[in-house]
């Protein structure tokens, strides 16, 4: 049982010792080469009801693989009320990679609500860190960083 806590506790401590090798600079750098561009947010019928297909172009400028991106889409009318929100989570995108995706927000409720813009936020970038000793997920906390269409 000694031996299990501590093979455990040395694991720990080894994957806390690799996520900490990213720098804040580096951390910096992730955020701001990671860019989401939405090409096309449309309604669609599908399944007996209404649902969100988004289309946007993913950037990952980095010598990262991102292992998990969290994005919001704010819907914002005229009027700068936010009148809905979409929430994307991407996996597993390649480094120095630029491709589009595609999602459906599956019975969405806003699918009728009128916007003239959308704000695209990132919330959570996780890569993945390759090091001689180990693999790991290392944890970007973004700023609000918004590009709107």
């Amino acid at each position: 049982m000694k031996k299990l806590v501590a093979v455990l506790l040395v694991s720990a401590l080894g994957a806390t010792a690799t996520a900490q090798e990213i720098s804040s600079y580096s951390q910096y750098k992730i955020n701001e080469g990671v860019s989401v561009e939405v090409k096309k947010l449309k309604r669609v019928e599908q399944y007996g009801w209404d649902n969100f297909e988004v289309v946007y172009r993913l950037k990952n400028n980095t010598d990262f693989d991102l292992f998990k991106l969290d994005l919001t889409l704010y819907l914002v009318d005229k009027h700068d009320r936010e009148v809905g929100t979409v929430e994307i989570h991407d996996f597993k995108v390649p480094k120095n990679s630029d491709e589009e995706y595609h999602y459906v927000d599956l019975h969405s409720p806003y699918v009728n609500e009128k916007f003239d813009k959308i704000v695209v936020v990132k919330n959570n970038i996780e890569v993945q860190v390759d090091t001689p000793r180990a693999v790991s997920i290392a944890k970007i906390n973004c700023e609000p960083t918004f590009s709107m269409k």
